[in-house]
């Protein structure tokens, strides 16, 4: 009878352990489930909200993506990009369209700063797609339809809003790219160098970049440039301070300097197997812009 009465308390010692391990099981599970939050955009309403609470349609280029993809420059970033068209044009330039619309009517920011871009009818900021380099974006927000209402006749198609990283570590990177023709010849090459740092409340990024493109010639043999060709520096530097309030100053400097050319020959025959007159004129690409912001954030905090 007493080796009964044990191995029943045994029983019942083994079923209530179990039990307890179960819920100890169950508890731990509970803990460790996460949960996945809306991402947030701000360019839509020029007020932080969920994408799914946009009134606008929206896309999120976010960092991790930028790396998968190893995107460069904002023309590489924008190519996976849903409704967005990027194209070139008789310059070799990058223009961005969306939903079919000329790209004079997409408008393409920086943290909120409209780019002041070459004011060209057709174009407008079609440069600088590809000046834009993704070192220290941290997303690029993409608006599809008008966003007139809030940013001018220049966003009705839509609004590109690179944002950028705020520097946390003092931290580089240099890149260099050469590239070559069908022929063999050499295309040309772009360098960038990239410098970050922070030190106390003050903050810094420097971009700067050297590109050299050839010219390539007509494989039919005319004489014909096919591309424009030469230097290209664009340099941008922003200095930010945050005080102890809270509130936050930042200046922004950039400055782009090009001169770039193609050739055309024209012949003019005036009878069968008689050349007239041979010329060779040049299209002239000379661009120097200068850009200064001075910017204030205030936190809403009263400084004591």
């Amino acid at each position: 009878m007493r080796r009964f009465v044990k191995k029943r308390s045994l029983i019942f010692t083994l079923i209530g352990s179990s039990f307890l391990f179960s819920g100890v099981t169950a508890h731990a599970e509970e803990v460790t489930e996460s949960f996945t939050l809306d991402p947030m955009v701000i360019t839509a309403t020029r007020t932080e909200m969920s994408v799914k609470e946009s009134p606008s349609a929206v896309e999120i280029v976010s960092s991790k993506k930028l790396e998968e993809t190893q995107a460069k420059t904002l023309r590489d970033a924008l190519n996976s990009a849903l409704g967005v068209n990027v194209f070139n044009d008789f310059q070799g330039r990058s223009n961005v369209s969306i939903r079919g619309s000329e790209s004079r009517h997409v408008l393409i920011m920086v943290d909120g700063k409209r780019l002041g871009g070459e004011l060209s009818y057709n174009s407008a900021n079609a440069w600088d797609v590809d000046r834009i380099r993704m070192e220290d974006v941290e997303r690029v927000e993409i608006i599809r339809g008008p966003a007139g209402a809030l940013y001018g006749s220049d966003a009705m198609a839509g609004v590109i809003n690179v944002i950028t990283k705020t520097p946390e570590k003092n931290a580089g990177s240099i890149n260099y790219e050469y590239g070559w023709y069908e022929n063999g010849k050499g295309a040309g090459y772009k360098s960038n160098v990239y410098l970050q740092g922070v030190e106390k409340n003050v903050s810094y990024k420097l971009n700067a970049g050297l590109n050299n493109n050839r010219p390539y010639m007509d494989p039919a043999g005319s004489g014909d440039e096919m591309n424009f060709y030469g230097k290209e520096q664009p340099i941008s530097l922003s200095v930010g301070y945050k005080f102890d309030n809270g509130n936050q100053l930042s200046a922004d400097f950039s400055r782009i300097k090009e001169d770039n050319q193609k050739g055309s020959s024209s012949v003019t025959v005036m009878r069968p197997g008689e050349v007239w007159q041979n010329k060779k004129s040049t299209i002239y690409n000379d661009n120097k812009r200068t850009e200064g912001i001075i910017n204030h954030f205030s936190s809403g905090l009263n400084s004591s």
